[in-house]
């Protein structure tokens, strides 16, 4: 969907009257252009009204080619210099296919910080309204996307005009030049816009924040030399990258909050390039974060300790860069990550991925890389022990590359607690049964396809007791009536207390499993069966209780501290990270008790991009 602006107008209202100063683009004027329409070729011939009247009514829309046409001046300038009551709010208009948005700004001449040797006069401009013409069939978070830069643009233009009168004196030279193109004869005449363009900084000002939202959707704008002002058009940066489809901004807002401790950033852009767009005031924060070297390798507890900032910082900041369109959102490259290629990975031959990839790594074919992921493949398969350790740097740069330009997307395994299909005890077939149907209305089916992953809070790690609402018994199905809500959202909190930011930061960066906020051995034996008839019904319980592996009271303990994520809720780096294991030491638990877990690998929302679009 096109999100680019038709026009941005600038109208005031002031003591003289409403008058509209500037509009881009724009084009030629509006009477000639009802002149020539006017025109006949045959000047004694009969108007026929039929025919004009036809065409009257045919005529509803008001966009060509890209462009807002149909408006005249005078008209825009009575819809948009809209009464004071109206002033500091949003102001949406909907004519045909057109809809104008903008926050008209109201000014107090009291308030203007000019200096009394200056002698200047007070401004005679009440209010001002800098509107974009958008089309009327494009969503509303688009349409709050450019409420917001015209607040923005209207309240820095407001500061400008009380500290130096800047929006009247510029004021004054958009009415010059529209008094001296109305003075010009017919045949010379000129649009009063170009001499506006040609005069007016305030005029460039705003042709360059309509180029930039046609072109990147990033708008880095000095307002006089003097206010910065930067915005970032969501679904214009989104909808560039290699995704296909345009991103929801909410969408996208709601998936920040996902981000876990574990996950970290890839940069879609060069180190370098970054750091020279920022601003002289930008956070030294976000100064030091940028300074960390393969930030891709380690997670963002890692970063934290590493820049000398607390996990919320660094959160927040990832938050800001990836909403900018400047990182991404993976799990730290090491060899046992499980990559595919993305569903939405153009195919096409000679296309100008391929080109760019050729350009980077010289003697590769894009296809061909692309090839080697169309099974899930993980790293160390991908690097084969006898390749010199050039080219295995030379394939995670590859890797990394499809990462950027989302053509590939990793897989993680989650686990399901199912009991077999071979189990013919009576009393445990009416289990599964109510197991079946508390795992419909509350845990989910065992399908990966259906599953849906919570959402937890920015500040990690996430408390199980947010996840009590699909790991309780469903009320229809009461398998276990002998425990209360209170019973299990105590025990659910006490399997899984969440470590402190300090503990966080105190762990090194090598560390793959980096949460300390549970210890295996502290749990007491005789609380083993406590906690799986907590999470467990009686028939779950029976069927792990009848493994091999339950008769080992450290498998067993070990298995009660895991029970909780073996919903499908939960994949095993998550796991990892809650319960402080290595990965060899969960693969081995899930192996001992295969008879009653099954896995599966999609990939996780919280890192998909793709899965915050329309």
């Amino acid at each position: 969907m096109d999100v680019n602006p038709l026009c941005v107008i600038l109208v005031k209202n002031g003591s003289r009257g409403d008058r509209l100063l500037f509009r881009y683009p724009y084009s030629v004027d509006t009477k000639m252009e009802t002149k020539a329409t006017n025109r006949r070729s045959n000047p004694y011939s009969l108007i026929n009204d039929v025919n004009k009247l036809t065409s009257l009514i045919a005529h509803t829309s008001n966009i060509s080619n890209g462009k807002l046409v149909g408006f005249s001046d005078k008209i825009m300038s009575n819809l948009f210099a809209v009464k004071s009551e109206l002033c500091d709010s949003k102001f949406e208009l909907k004519v045909n296919d057109v809809r104008f948005v903008g926050h008209p700004v109201r000014l107090d001449p009291s308030t203007t910080h000019s200096r009394p040797q200056d002698k200047r006069k007070s401004s005679t401009i009440i209010l001002f309204n800098i509107v974009f013409a958008l089309k009327a069939t494009l969503n509303h978070d688009v349409v709050n996307c450019y409420h917001d830069l015209s607040m923005r643009l209207g309240l820095a233009l407001r500061h400008e005009e009380y500290r130096c009168q800047f929006l009247s004196s510029e004021a004054k030279i958009m009415l010059a030049a529209h008094d001296e193109a109305s003075q010009l004869p017919e045949d010379g005449q000129v649009s009063p816009f170009q001499l506006i363009l040609d005069r007016s900084l305030l005029a460039r000002h705003l042709r360059q924040v309509y180029e930039e939202l046609c072109g990147s959707g990033i708008v880095q704008l000095r307002l006089n030399k003097w206010i910065e002002v930067s915005f970032c058009l969501p679904q214009k940066v989104h909808h560039s990258l290699a995704t296909g489809r345009p991103v929801d901004c909410e969408g996208l807002l709601r998936g920040l909050k996902t981000l876990k401790p574990y996950h970290t950033l890839l940069l879609l852009v060069e180190r370098s390039e970054l750091l020279h767009t920022l601003s002289p005031d930008a956070s030294q924060a976000l100064w030091r974060l940028l300074h960390v070297e393969e930030s891709h390798l380690t997670p963002f507890f890692t970063l934290a300790a590493d820049a000398d900032l607390t996990l919320t910082q660094v959160l927040m900041l990832v938050g800001h860069l990836v909403y900018w369109g400047k990182a991404t959102i993976i799990y730290p490259v090491c060899s046992t990550n499980m990559y595919a290629l993305s569903p939405n990975a153009p195919t096409i031959l000679n296309s100008q991925l391929s080109e760019s990839f050729s350009q980077q790594f010289p003697g590769s074919s894009l296809l061909g890389v692309m090839a080697e992921f169309s099974l899930p493949t993980s790293l160390s398969d991908k690097c084969h022990p006898i390749t010199s350790p050039h080219q295995q740097q030379e394939q995670v740069q590859q890797v990394l590359w499809l990462l950027k330009h989302g053509l590939l997307q990793q897989l993680h395994t989650y686990v399901y607690l199912s009991p077999p299909m071979s189990y013919d005890c009576d009393g445990v077939r009416a289990g599964g049964r109510e197991l079946g149907a508390g795992q419909t209305g509350s845990h989910g089916t065992s399908s990966p396809a259906s599953t849906s992953i919570p959402t937890p809070t920015v500040h990690e790690p996430p408390p199980l007791s947010n996840e009590t609402s699909y790991l309780a018994p469903h009320p229809q199905s009461n398998h276990h009536p002998d425990i209360t809500r209170d019973a299990l959202h105590h025990a659910v909190v006490q399997l899984s207390q969440p470590a402190s930011e300090s503990d966080l930061g105190s762990v090194c960066s090598d560390e793959r499993s980096p949460s300390p906020g549970i210890n295996i051995g502290t749990t007491p034996e005789d609380s083993v069966h406590h906690c799986l008839d907590a999470v467990l019904s009686p028939a779950e319980k029976e069927m792990v209780m009848k493994v091999e592996a339950a008769r080992n009271p450290e498998d067993l303990k070990l298995f009660s501290k895991l029970c909780v994520y073996f919903r499908g809720h939960h994949h095993l780096e998550e796991m990892m990270y809650r319960v402080n294991l290595r990965r060899s030491t969960l693969l081995q638990l899930i192996d001992k008790f295969r008879q009653v877990l099954i896995t599966c690998q999609h990939p996780d929302d919280s890192t998909t991009l793709s899965s915050h679009a329309k």
